[in-house]
């Protein structure tokens, strides 16, 4: 392993609405402070107005956690990049202030996680043997053990058009190339380096971060990990995904309907869609997008009619998407 005099990892947790979740999560990561010494985590409280600020602060004092966690309370919610955005710059200017160097990696981590024993040290080591790696994750487990898919291709403007026929998936031998996530690749247990990974753990580089910025606060909620890799990959890094190591991923913690309504939470999708379409291909190719899923919900609902399933449950969620789709998604 190479030797570095810089500290080597800074973790940024955003919460919201999850305190227990969130103080779960910092117990394990206190597990791995002993292999990572430098660690230093941030967790943004990121407004939820619940007490969680209270909650959180509380476990940091009482577990003896504050040598490497702090606890930044905002008054709004500012979303997932803007609550990882503002986490990163408190910590960085507190460094320059401070004579400090700055972390040579920043994890993205979700509240609602669980890193396994040595997951840390591990990535850390193979991003430091990698130069040419700018962002990484490992195997996620959904909570029933099974694996969750978090490295996919880009979802171009053509893999969304014909995705919306369920072709890819109906005649996979001639559209399968459609599809988002990668046929026969066994993530259980092969390396590889997918268009991108999702943003429940991104540990990135901060010489990436220096080249290409931080997260677009833009984006709200979902799609902001896709649209950062994009910018990763485009400005020559690669992203890579090792399954030699673990974290357990619940899913959907601070967007579960007790925290974020049905409504807000399919415009955000259809919106995230939508954007990352106009940021990485431009805004003709996002019209066309718009412009297929809003046929395709219309044909589904006509079929779903003539089959006297008019008031099913997927008939009520089209509806929603359909006027999601034709509503207002902007300001763009």
């Amino acid at each position: 392993m190479t030797t570095h005099s810089s500290p080597s990892l800074l973790i940024v947790v955003v919460n919201f609405r999850t305190p227990q979740v969130t103080i779960d999560c910092l117990r394990a990561l206190a597990a791995e402070v002993p292999s990572i010494p430098d660690l230093r985590v941030i967790v943004v409280e990121n407004g939820s107005g619940d007490g969680s600020a209270i909650a959180i602060q509380s476990a940091i004092q009482e577990e003896g956690w504050s040598d490497w966690s702090h606890l930044l309370p905002l008054q709004e919610n500012l979303g997932f990049a803007g609550g990882n955005n503002v986490g990163i710059r408190k910590v960085w200017q507190a460094d320059h202030e401070e004579g400090r160097e700055r972390s040579r990696y920043v994890l993205l981590l979700n509240s609602d996680t669980l890193v396994h024993q040595g997951c840390l040290r591990y990535c850390v080591d193979l991003m430091d043997k990698h130069a040419d790696v700018g962002a990484m994750s490992c195997r996620l487990l959904n909570a029933d053990g099974t694996l969750q898919v978090v490295a996919r291709k880009f979802m171009s403007p053509l893999r969304l058009v014909v995705g919306v026929t369920g072709l890819p998936w109906k005649l996979p031998g001639w559209f399968g190339w459609a599809q988002t996530e990668y046929r026969g690749w066994d993530m259980e247990t092969k390396a590889g380096d997918p268009d991108w990974i999702g943003g429940a753990f991104m540990l990135l580089k901060t010489d990436t971060m220096d080249q290409i910025g931080l997260l677009d606060e833009d984006f709200f909620f979902y799609g902001e990990d896709a649209e950062y890799c994009f910018r990763i990959r485009h400005a020559g890094w690669r992203i890579h995904y090792d399954p030699s190591m673990t974290t357990t991923h619940f899913g959907g913690s601070s967007s579960d309907p007790t925290r974020m309504i049905k409504q807000t939470r399919s415009k955000a999708i259809w919106r995230a869609r939508y954007l990352f379409v106009r940021k990485c291909y431009g805004r003709a190719a996002m019209w066309s997008v718009r412009f297929t899923d809003a046929i395709g919900v219309v044909i589904k609902r006509f079929f779903l009619k003539v089959t006297l399933r008019g008031r099913s449950m997927k008939a009520e969620q089209l509806l929603m998407s359909q006027r999601t789709i034709l509503g207002k998604l902007g300001p763009w």
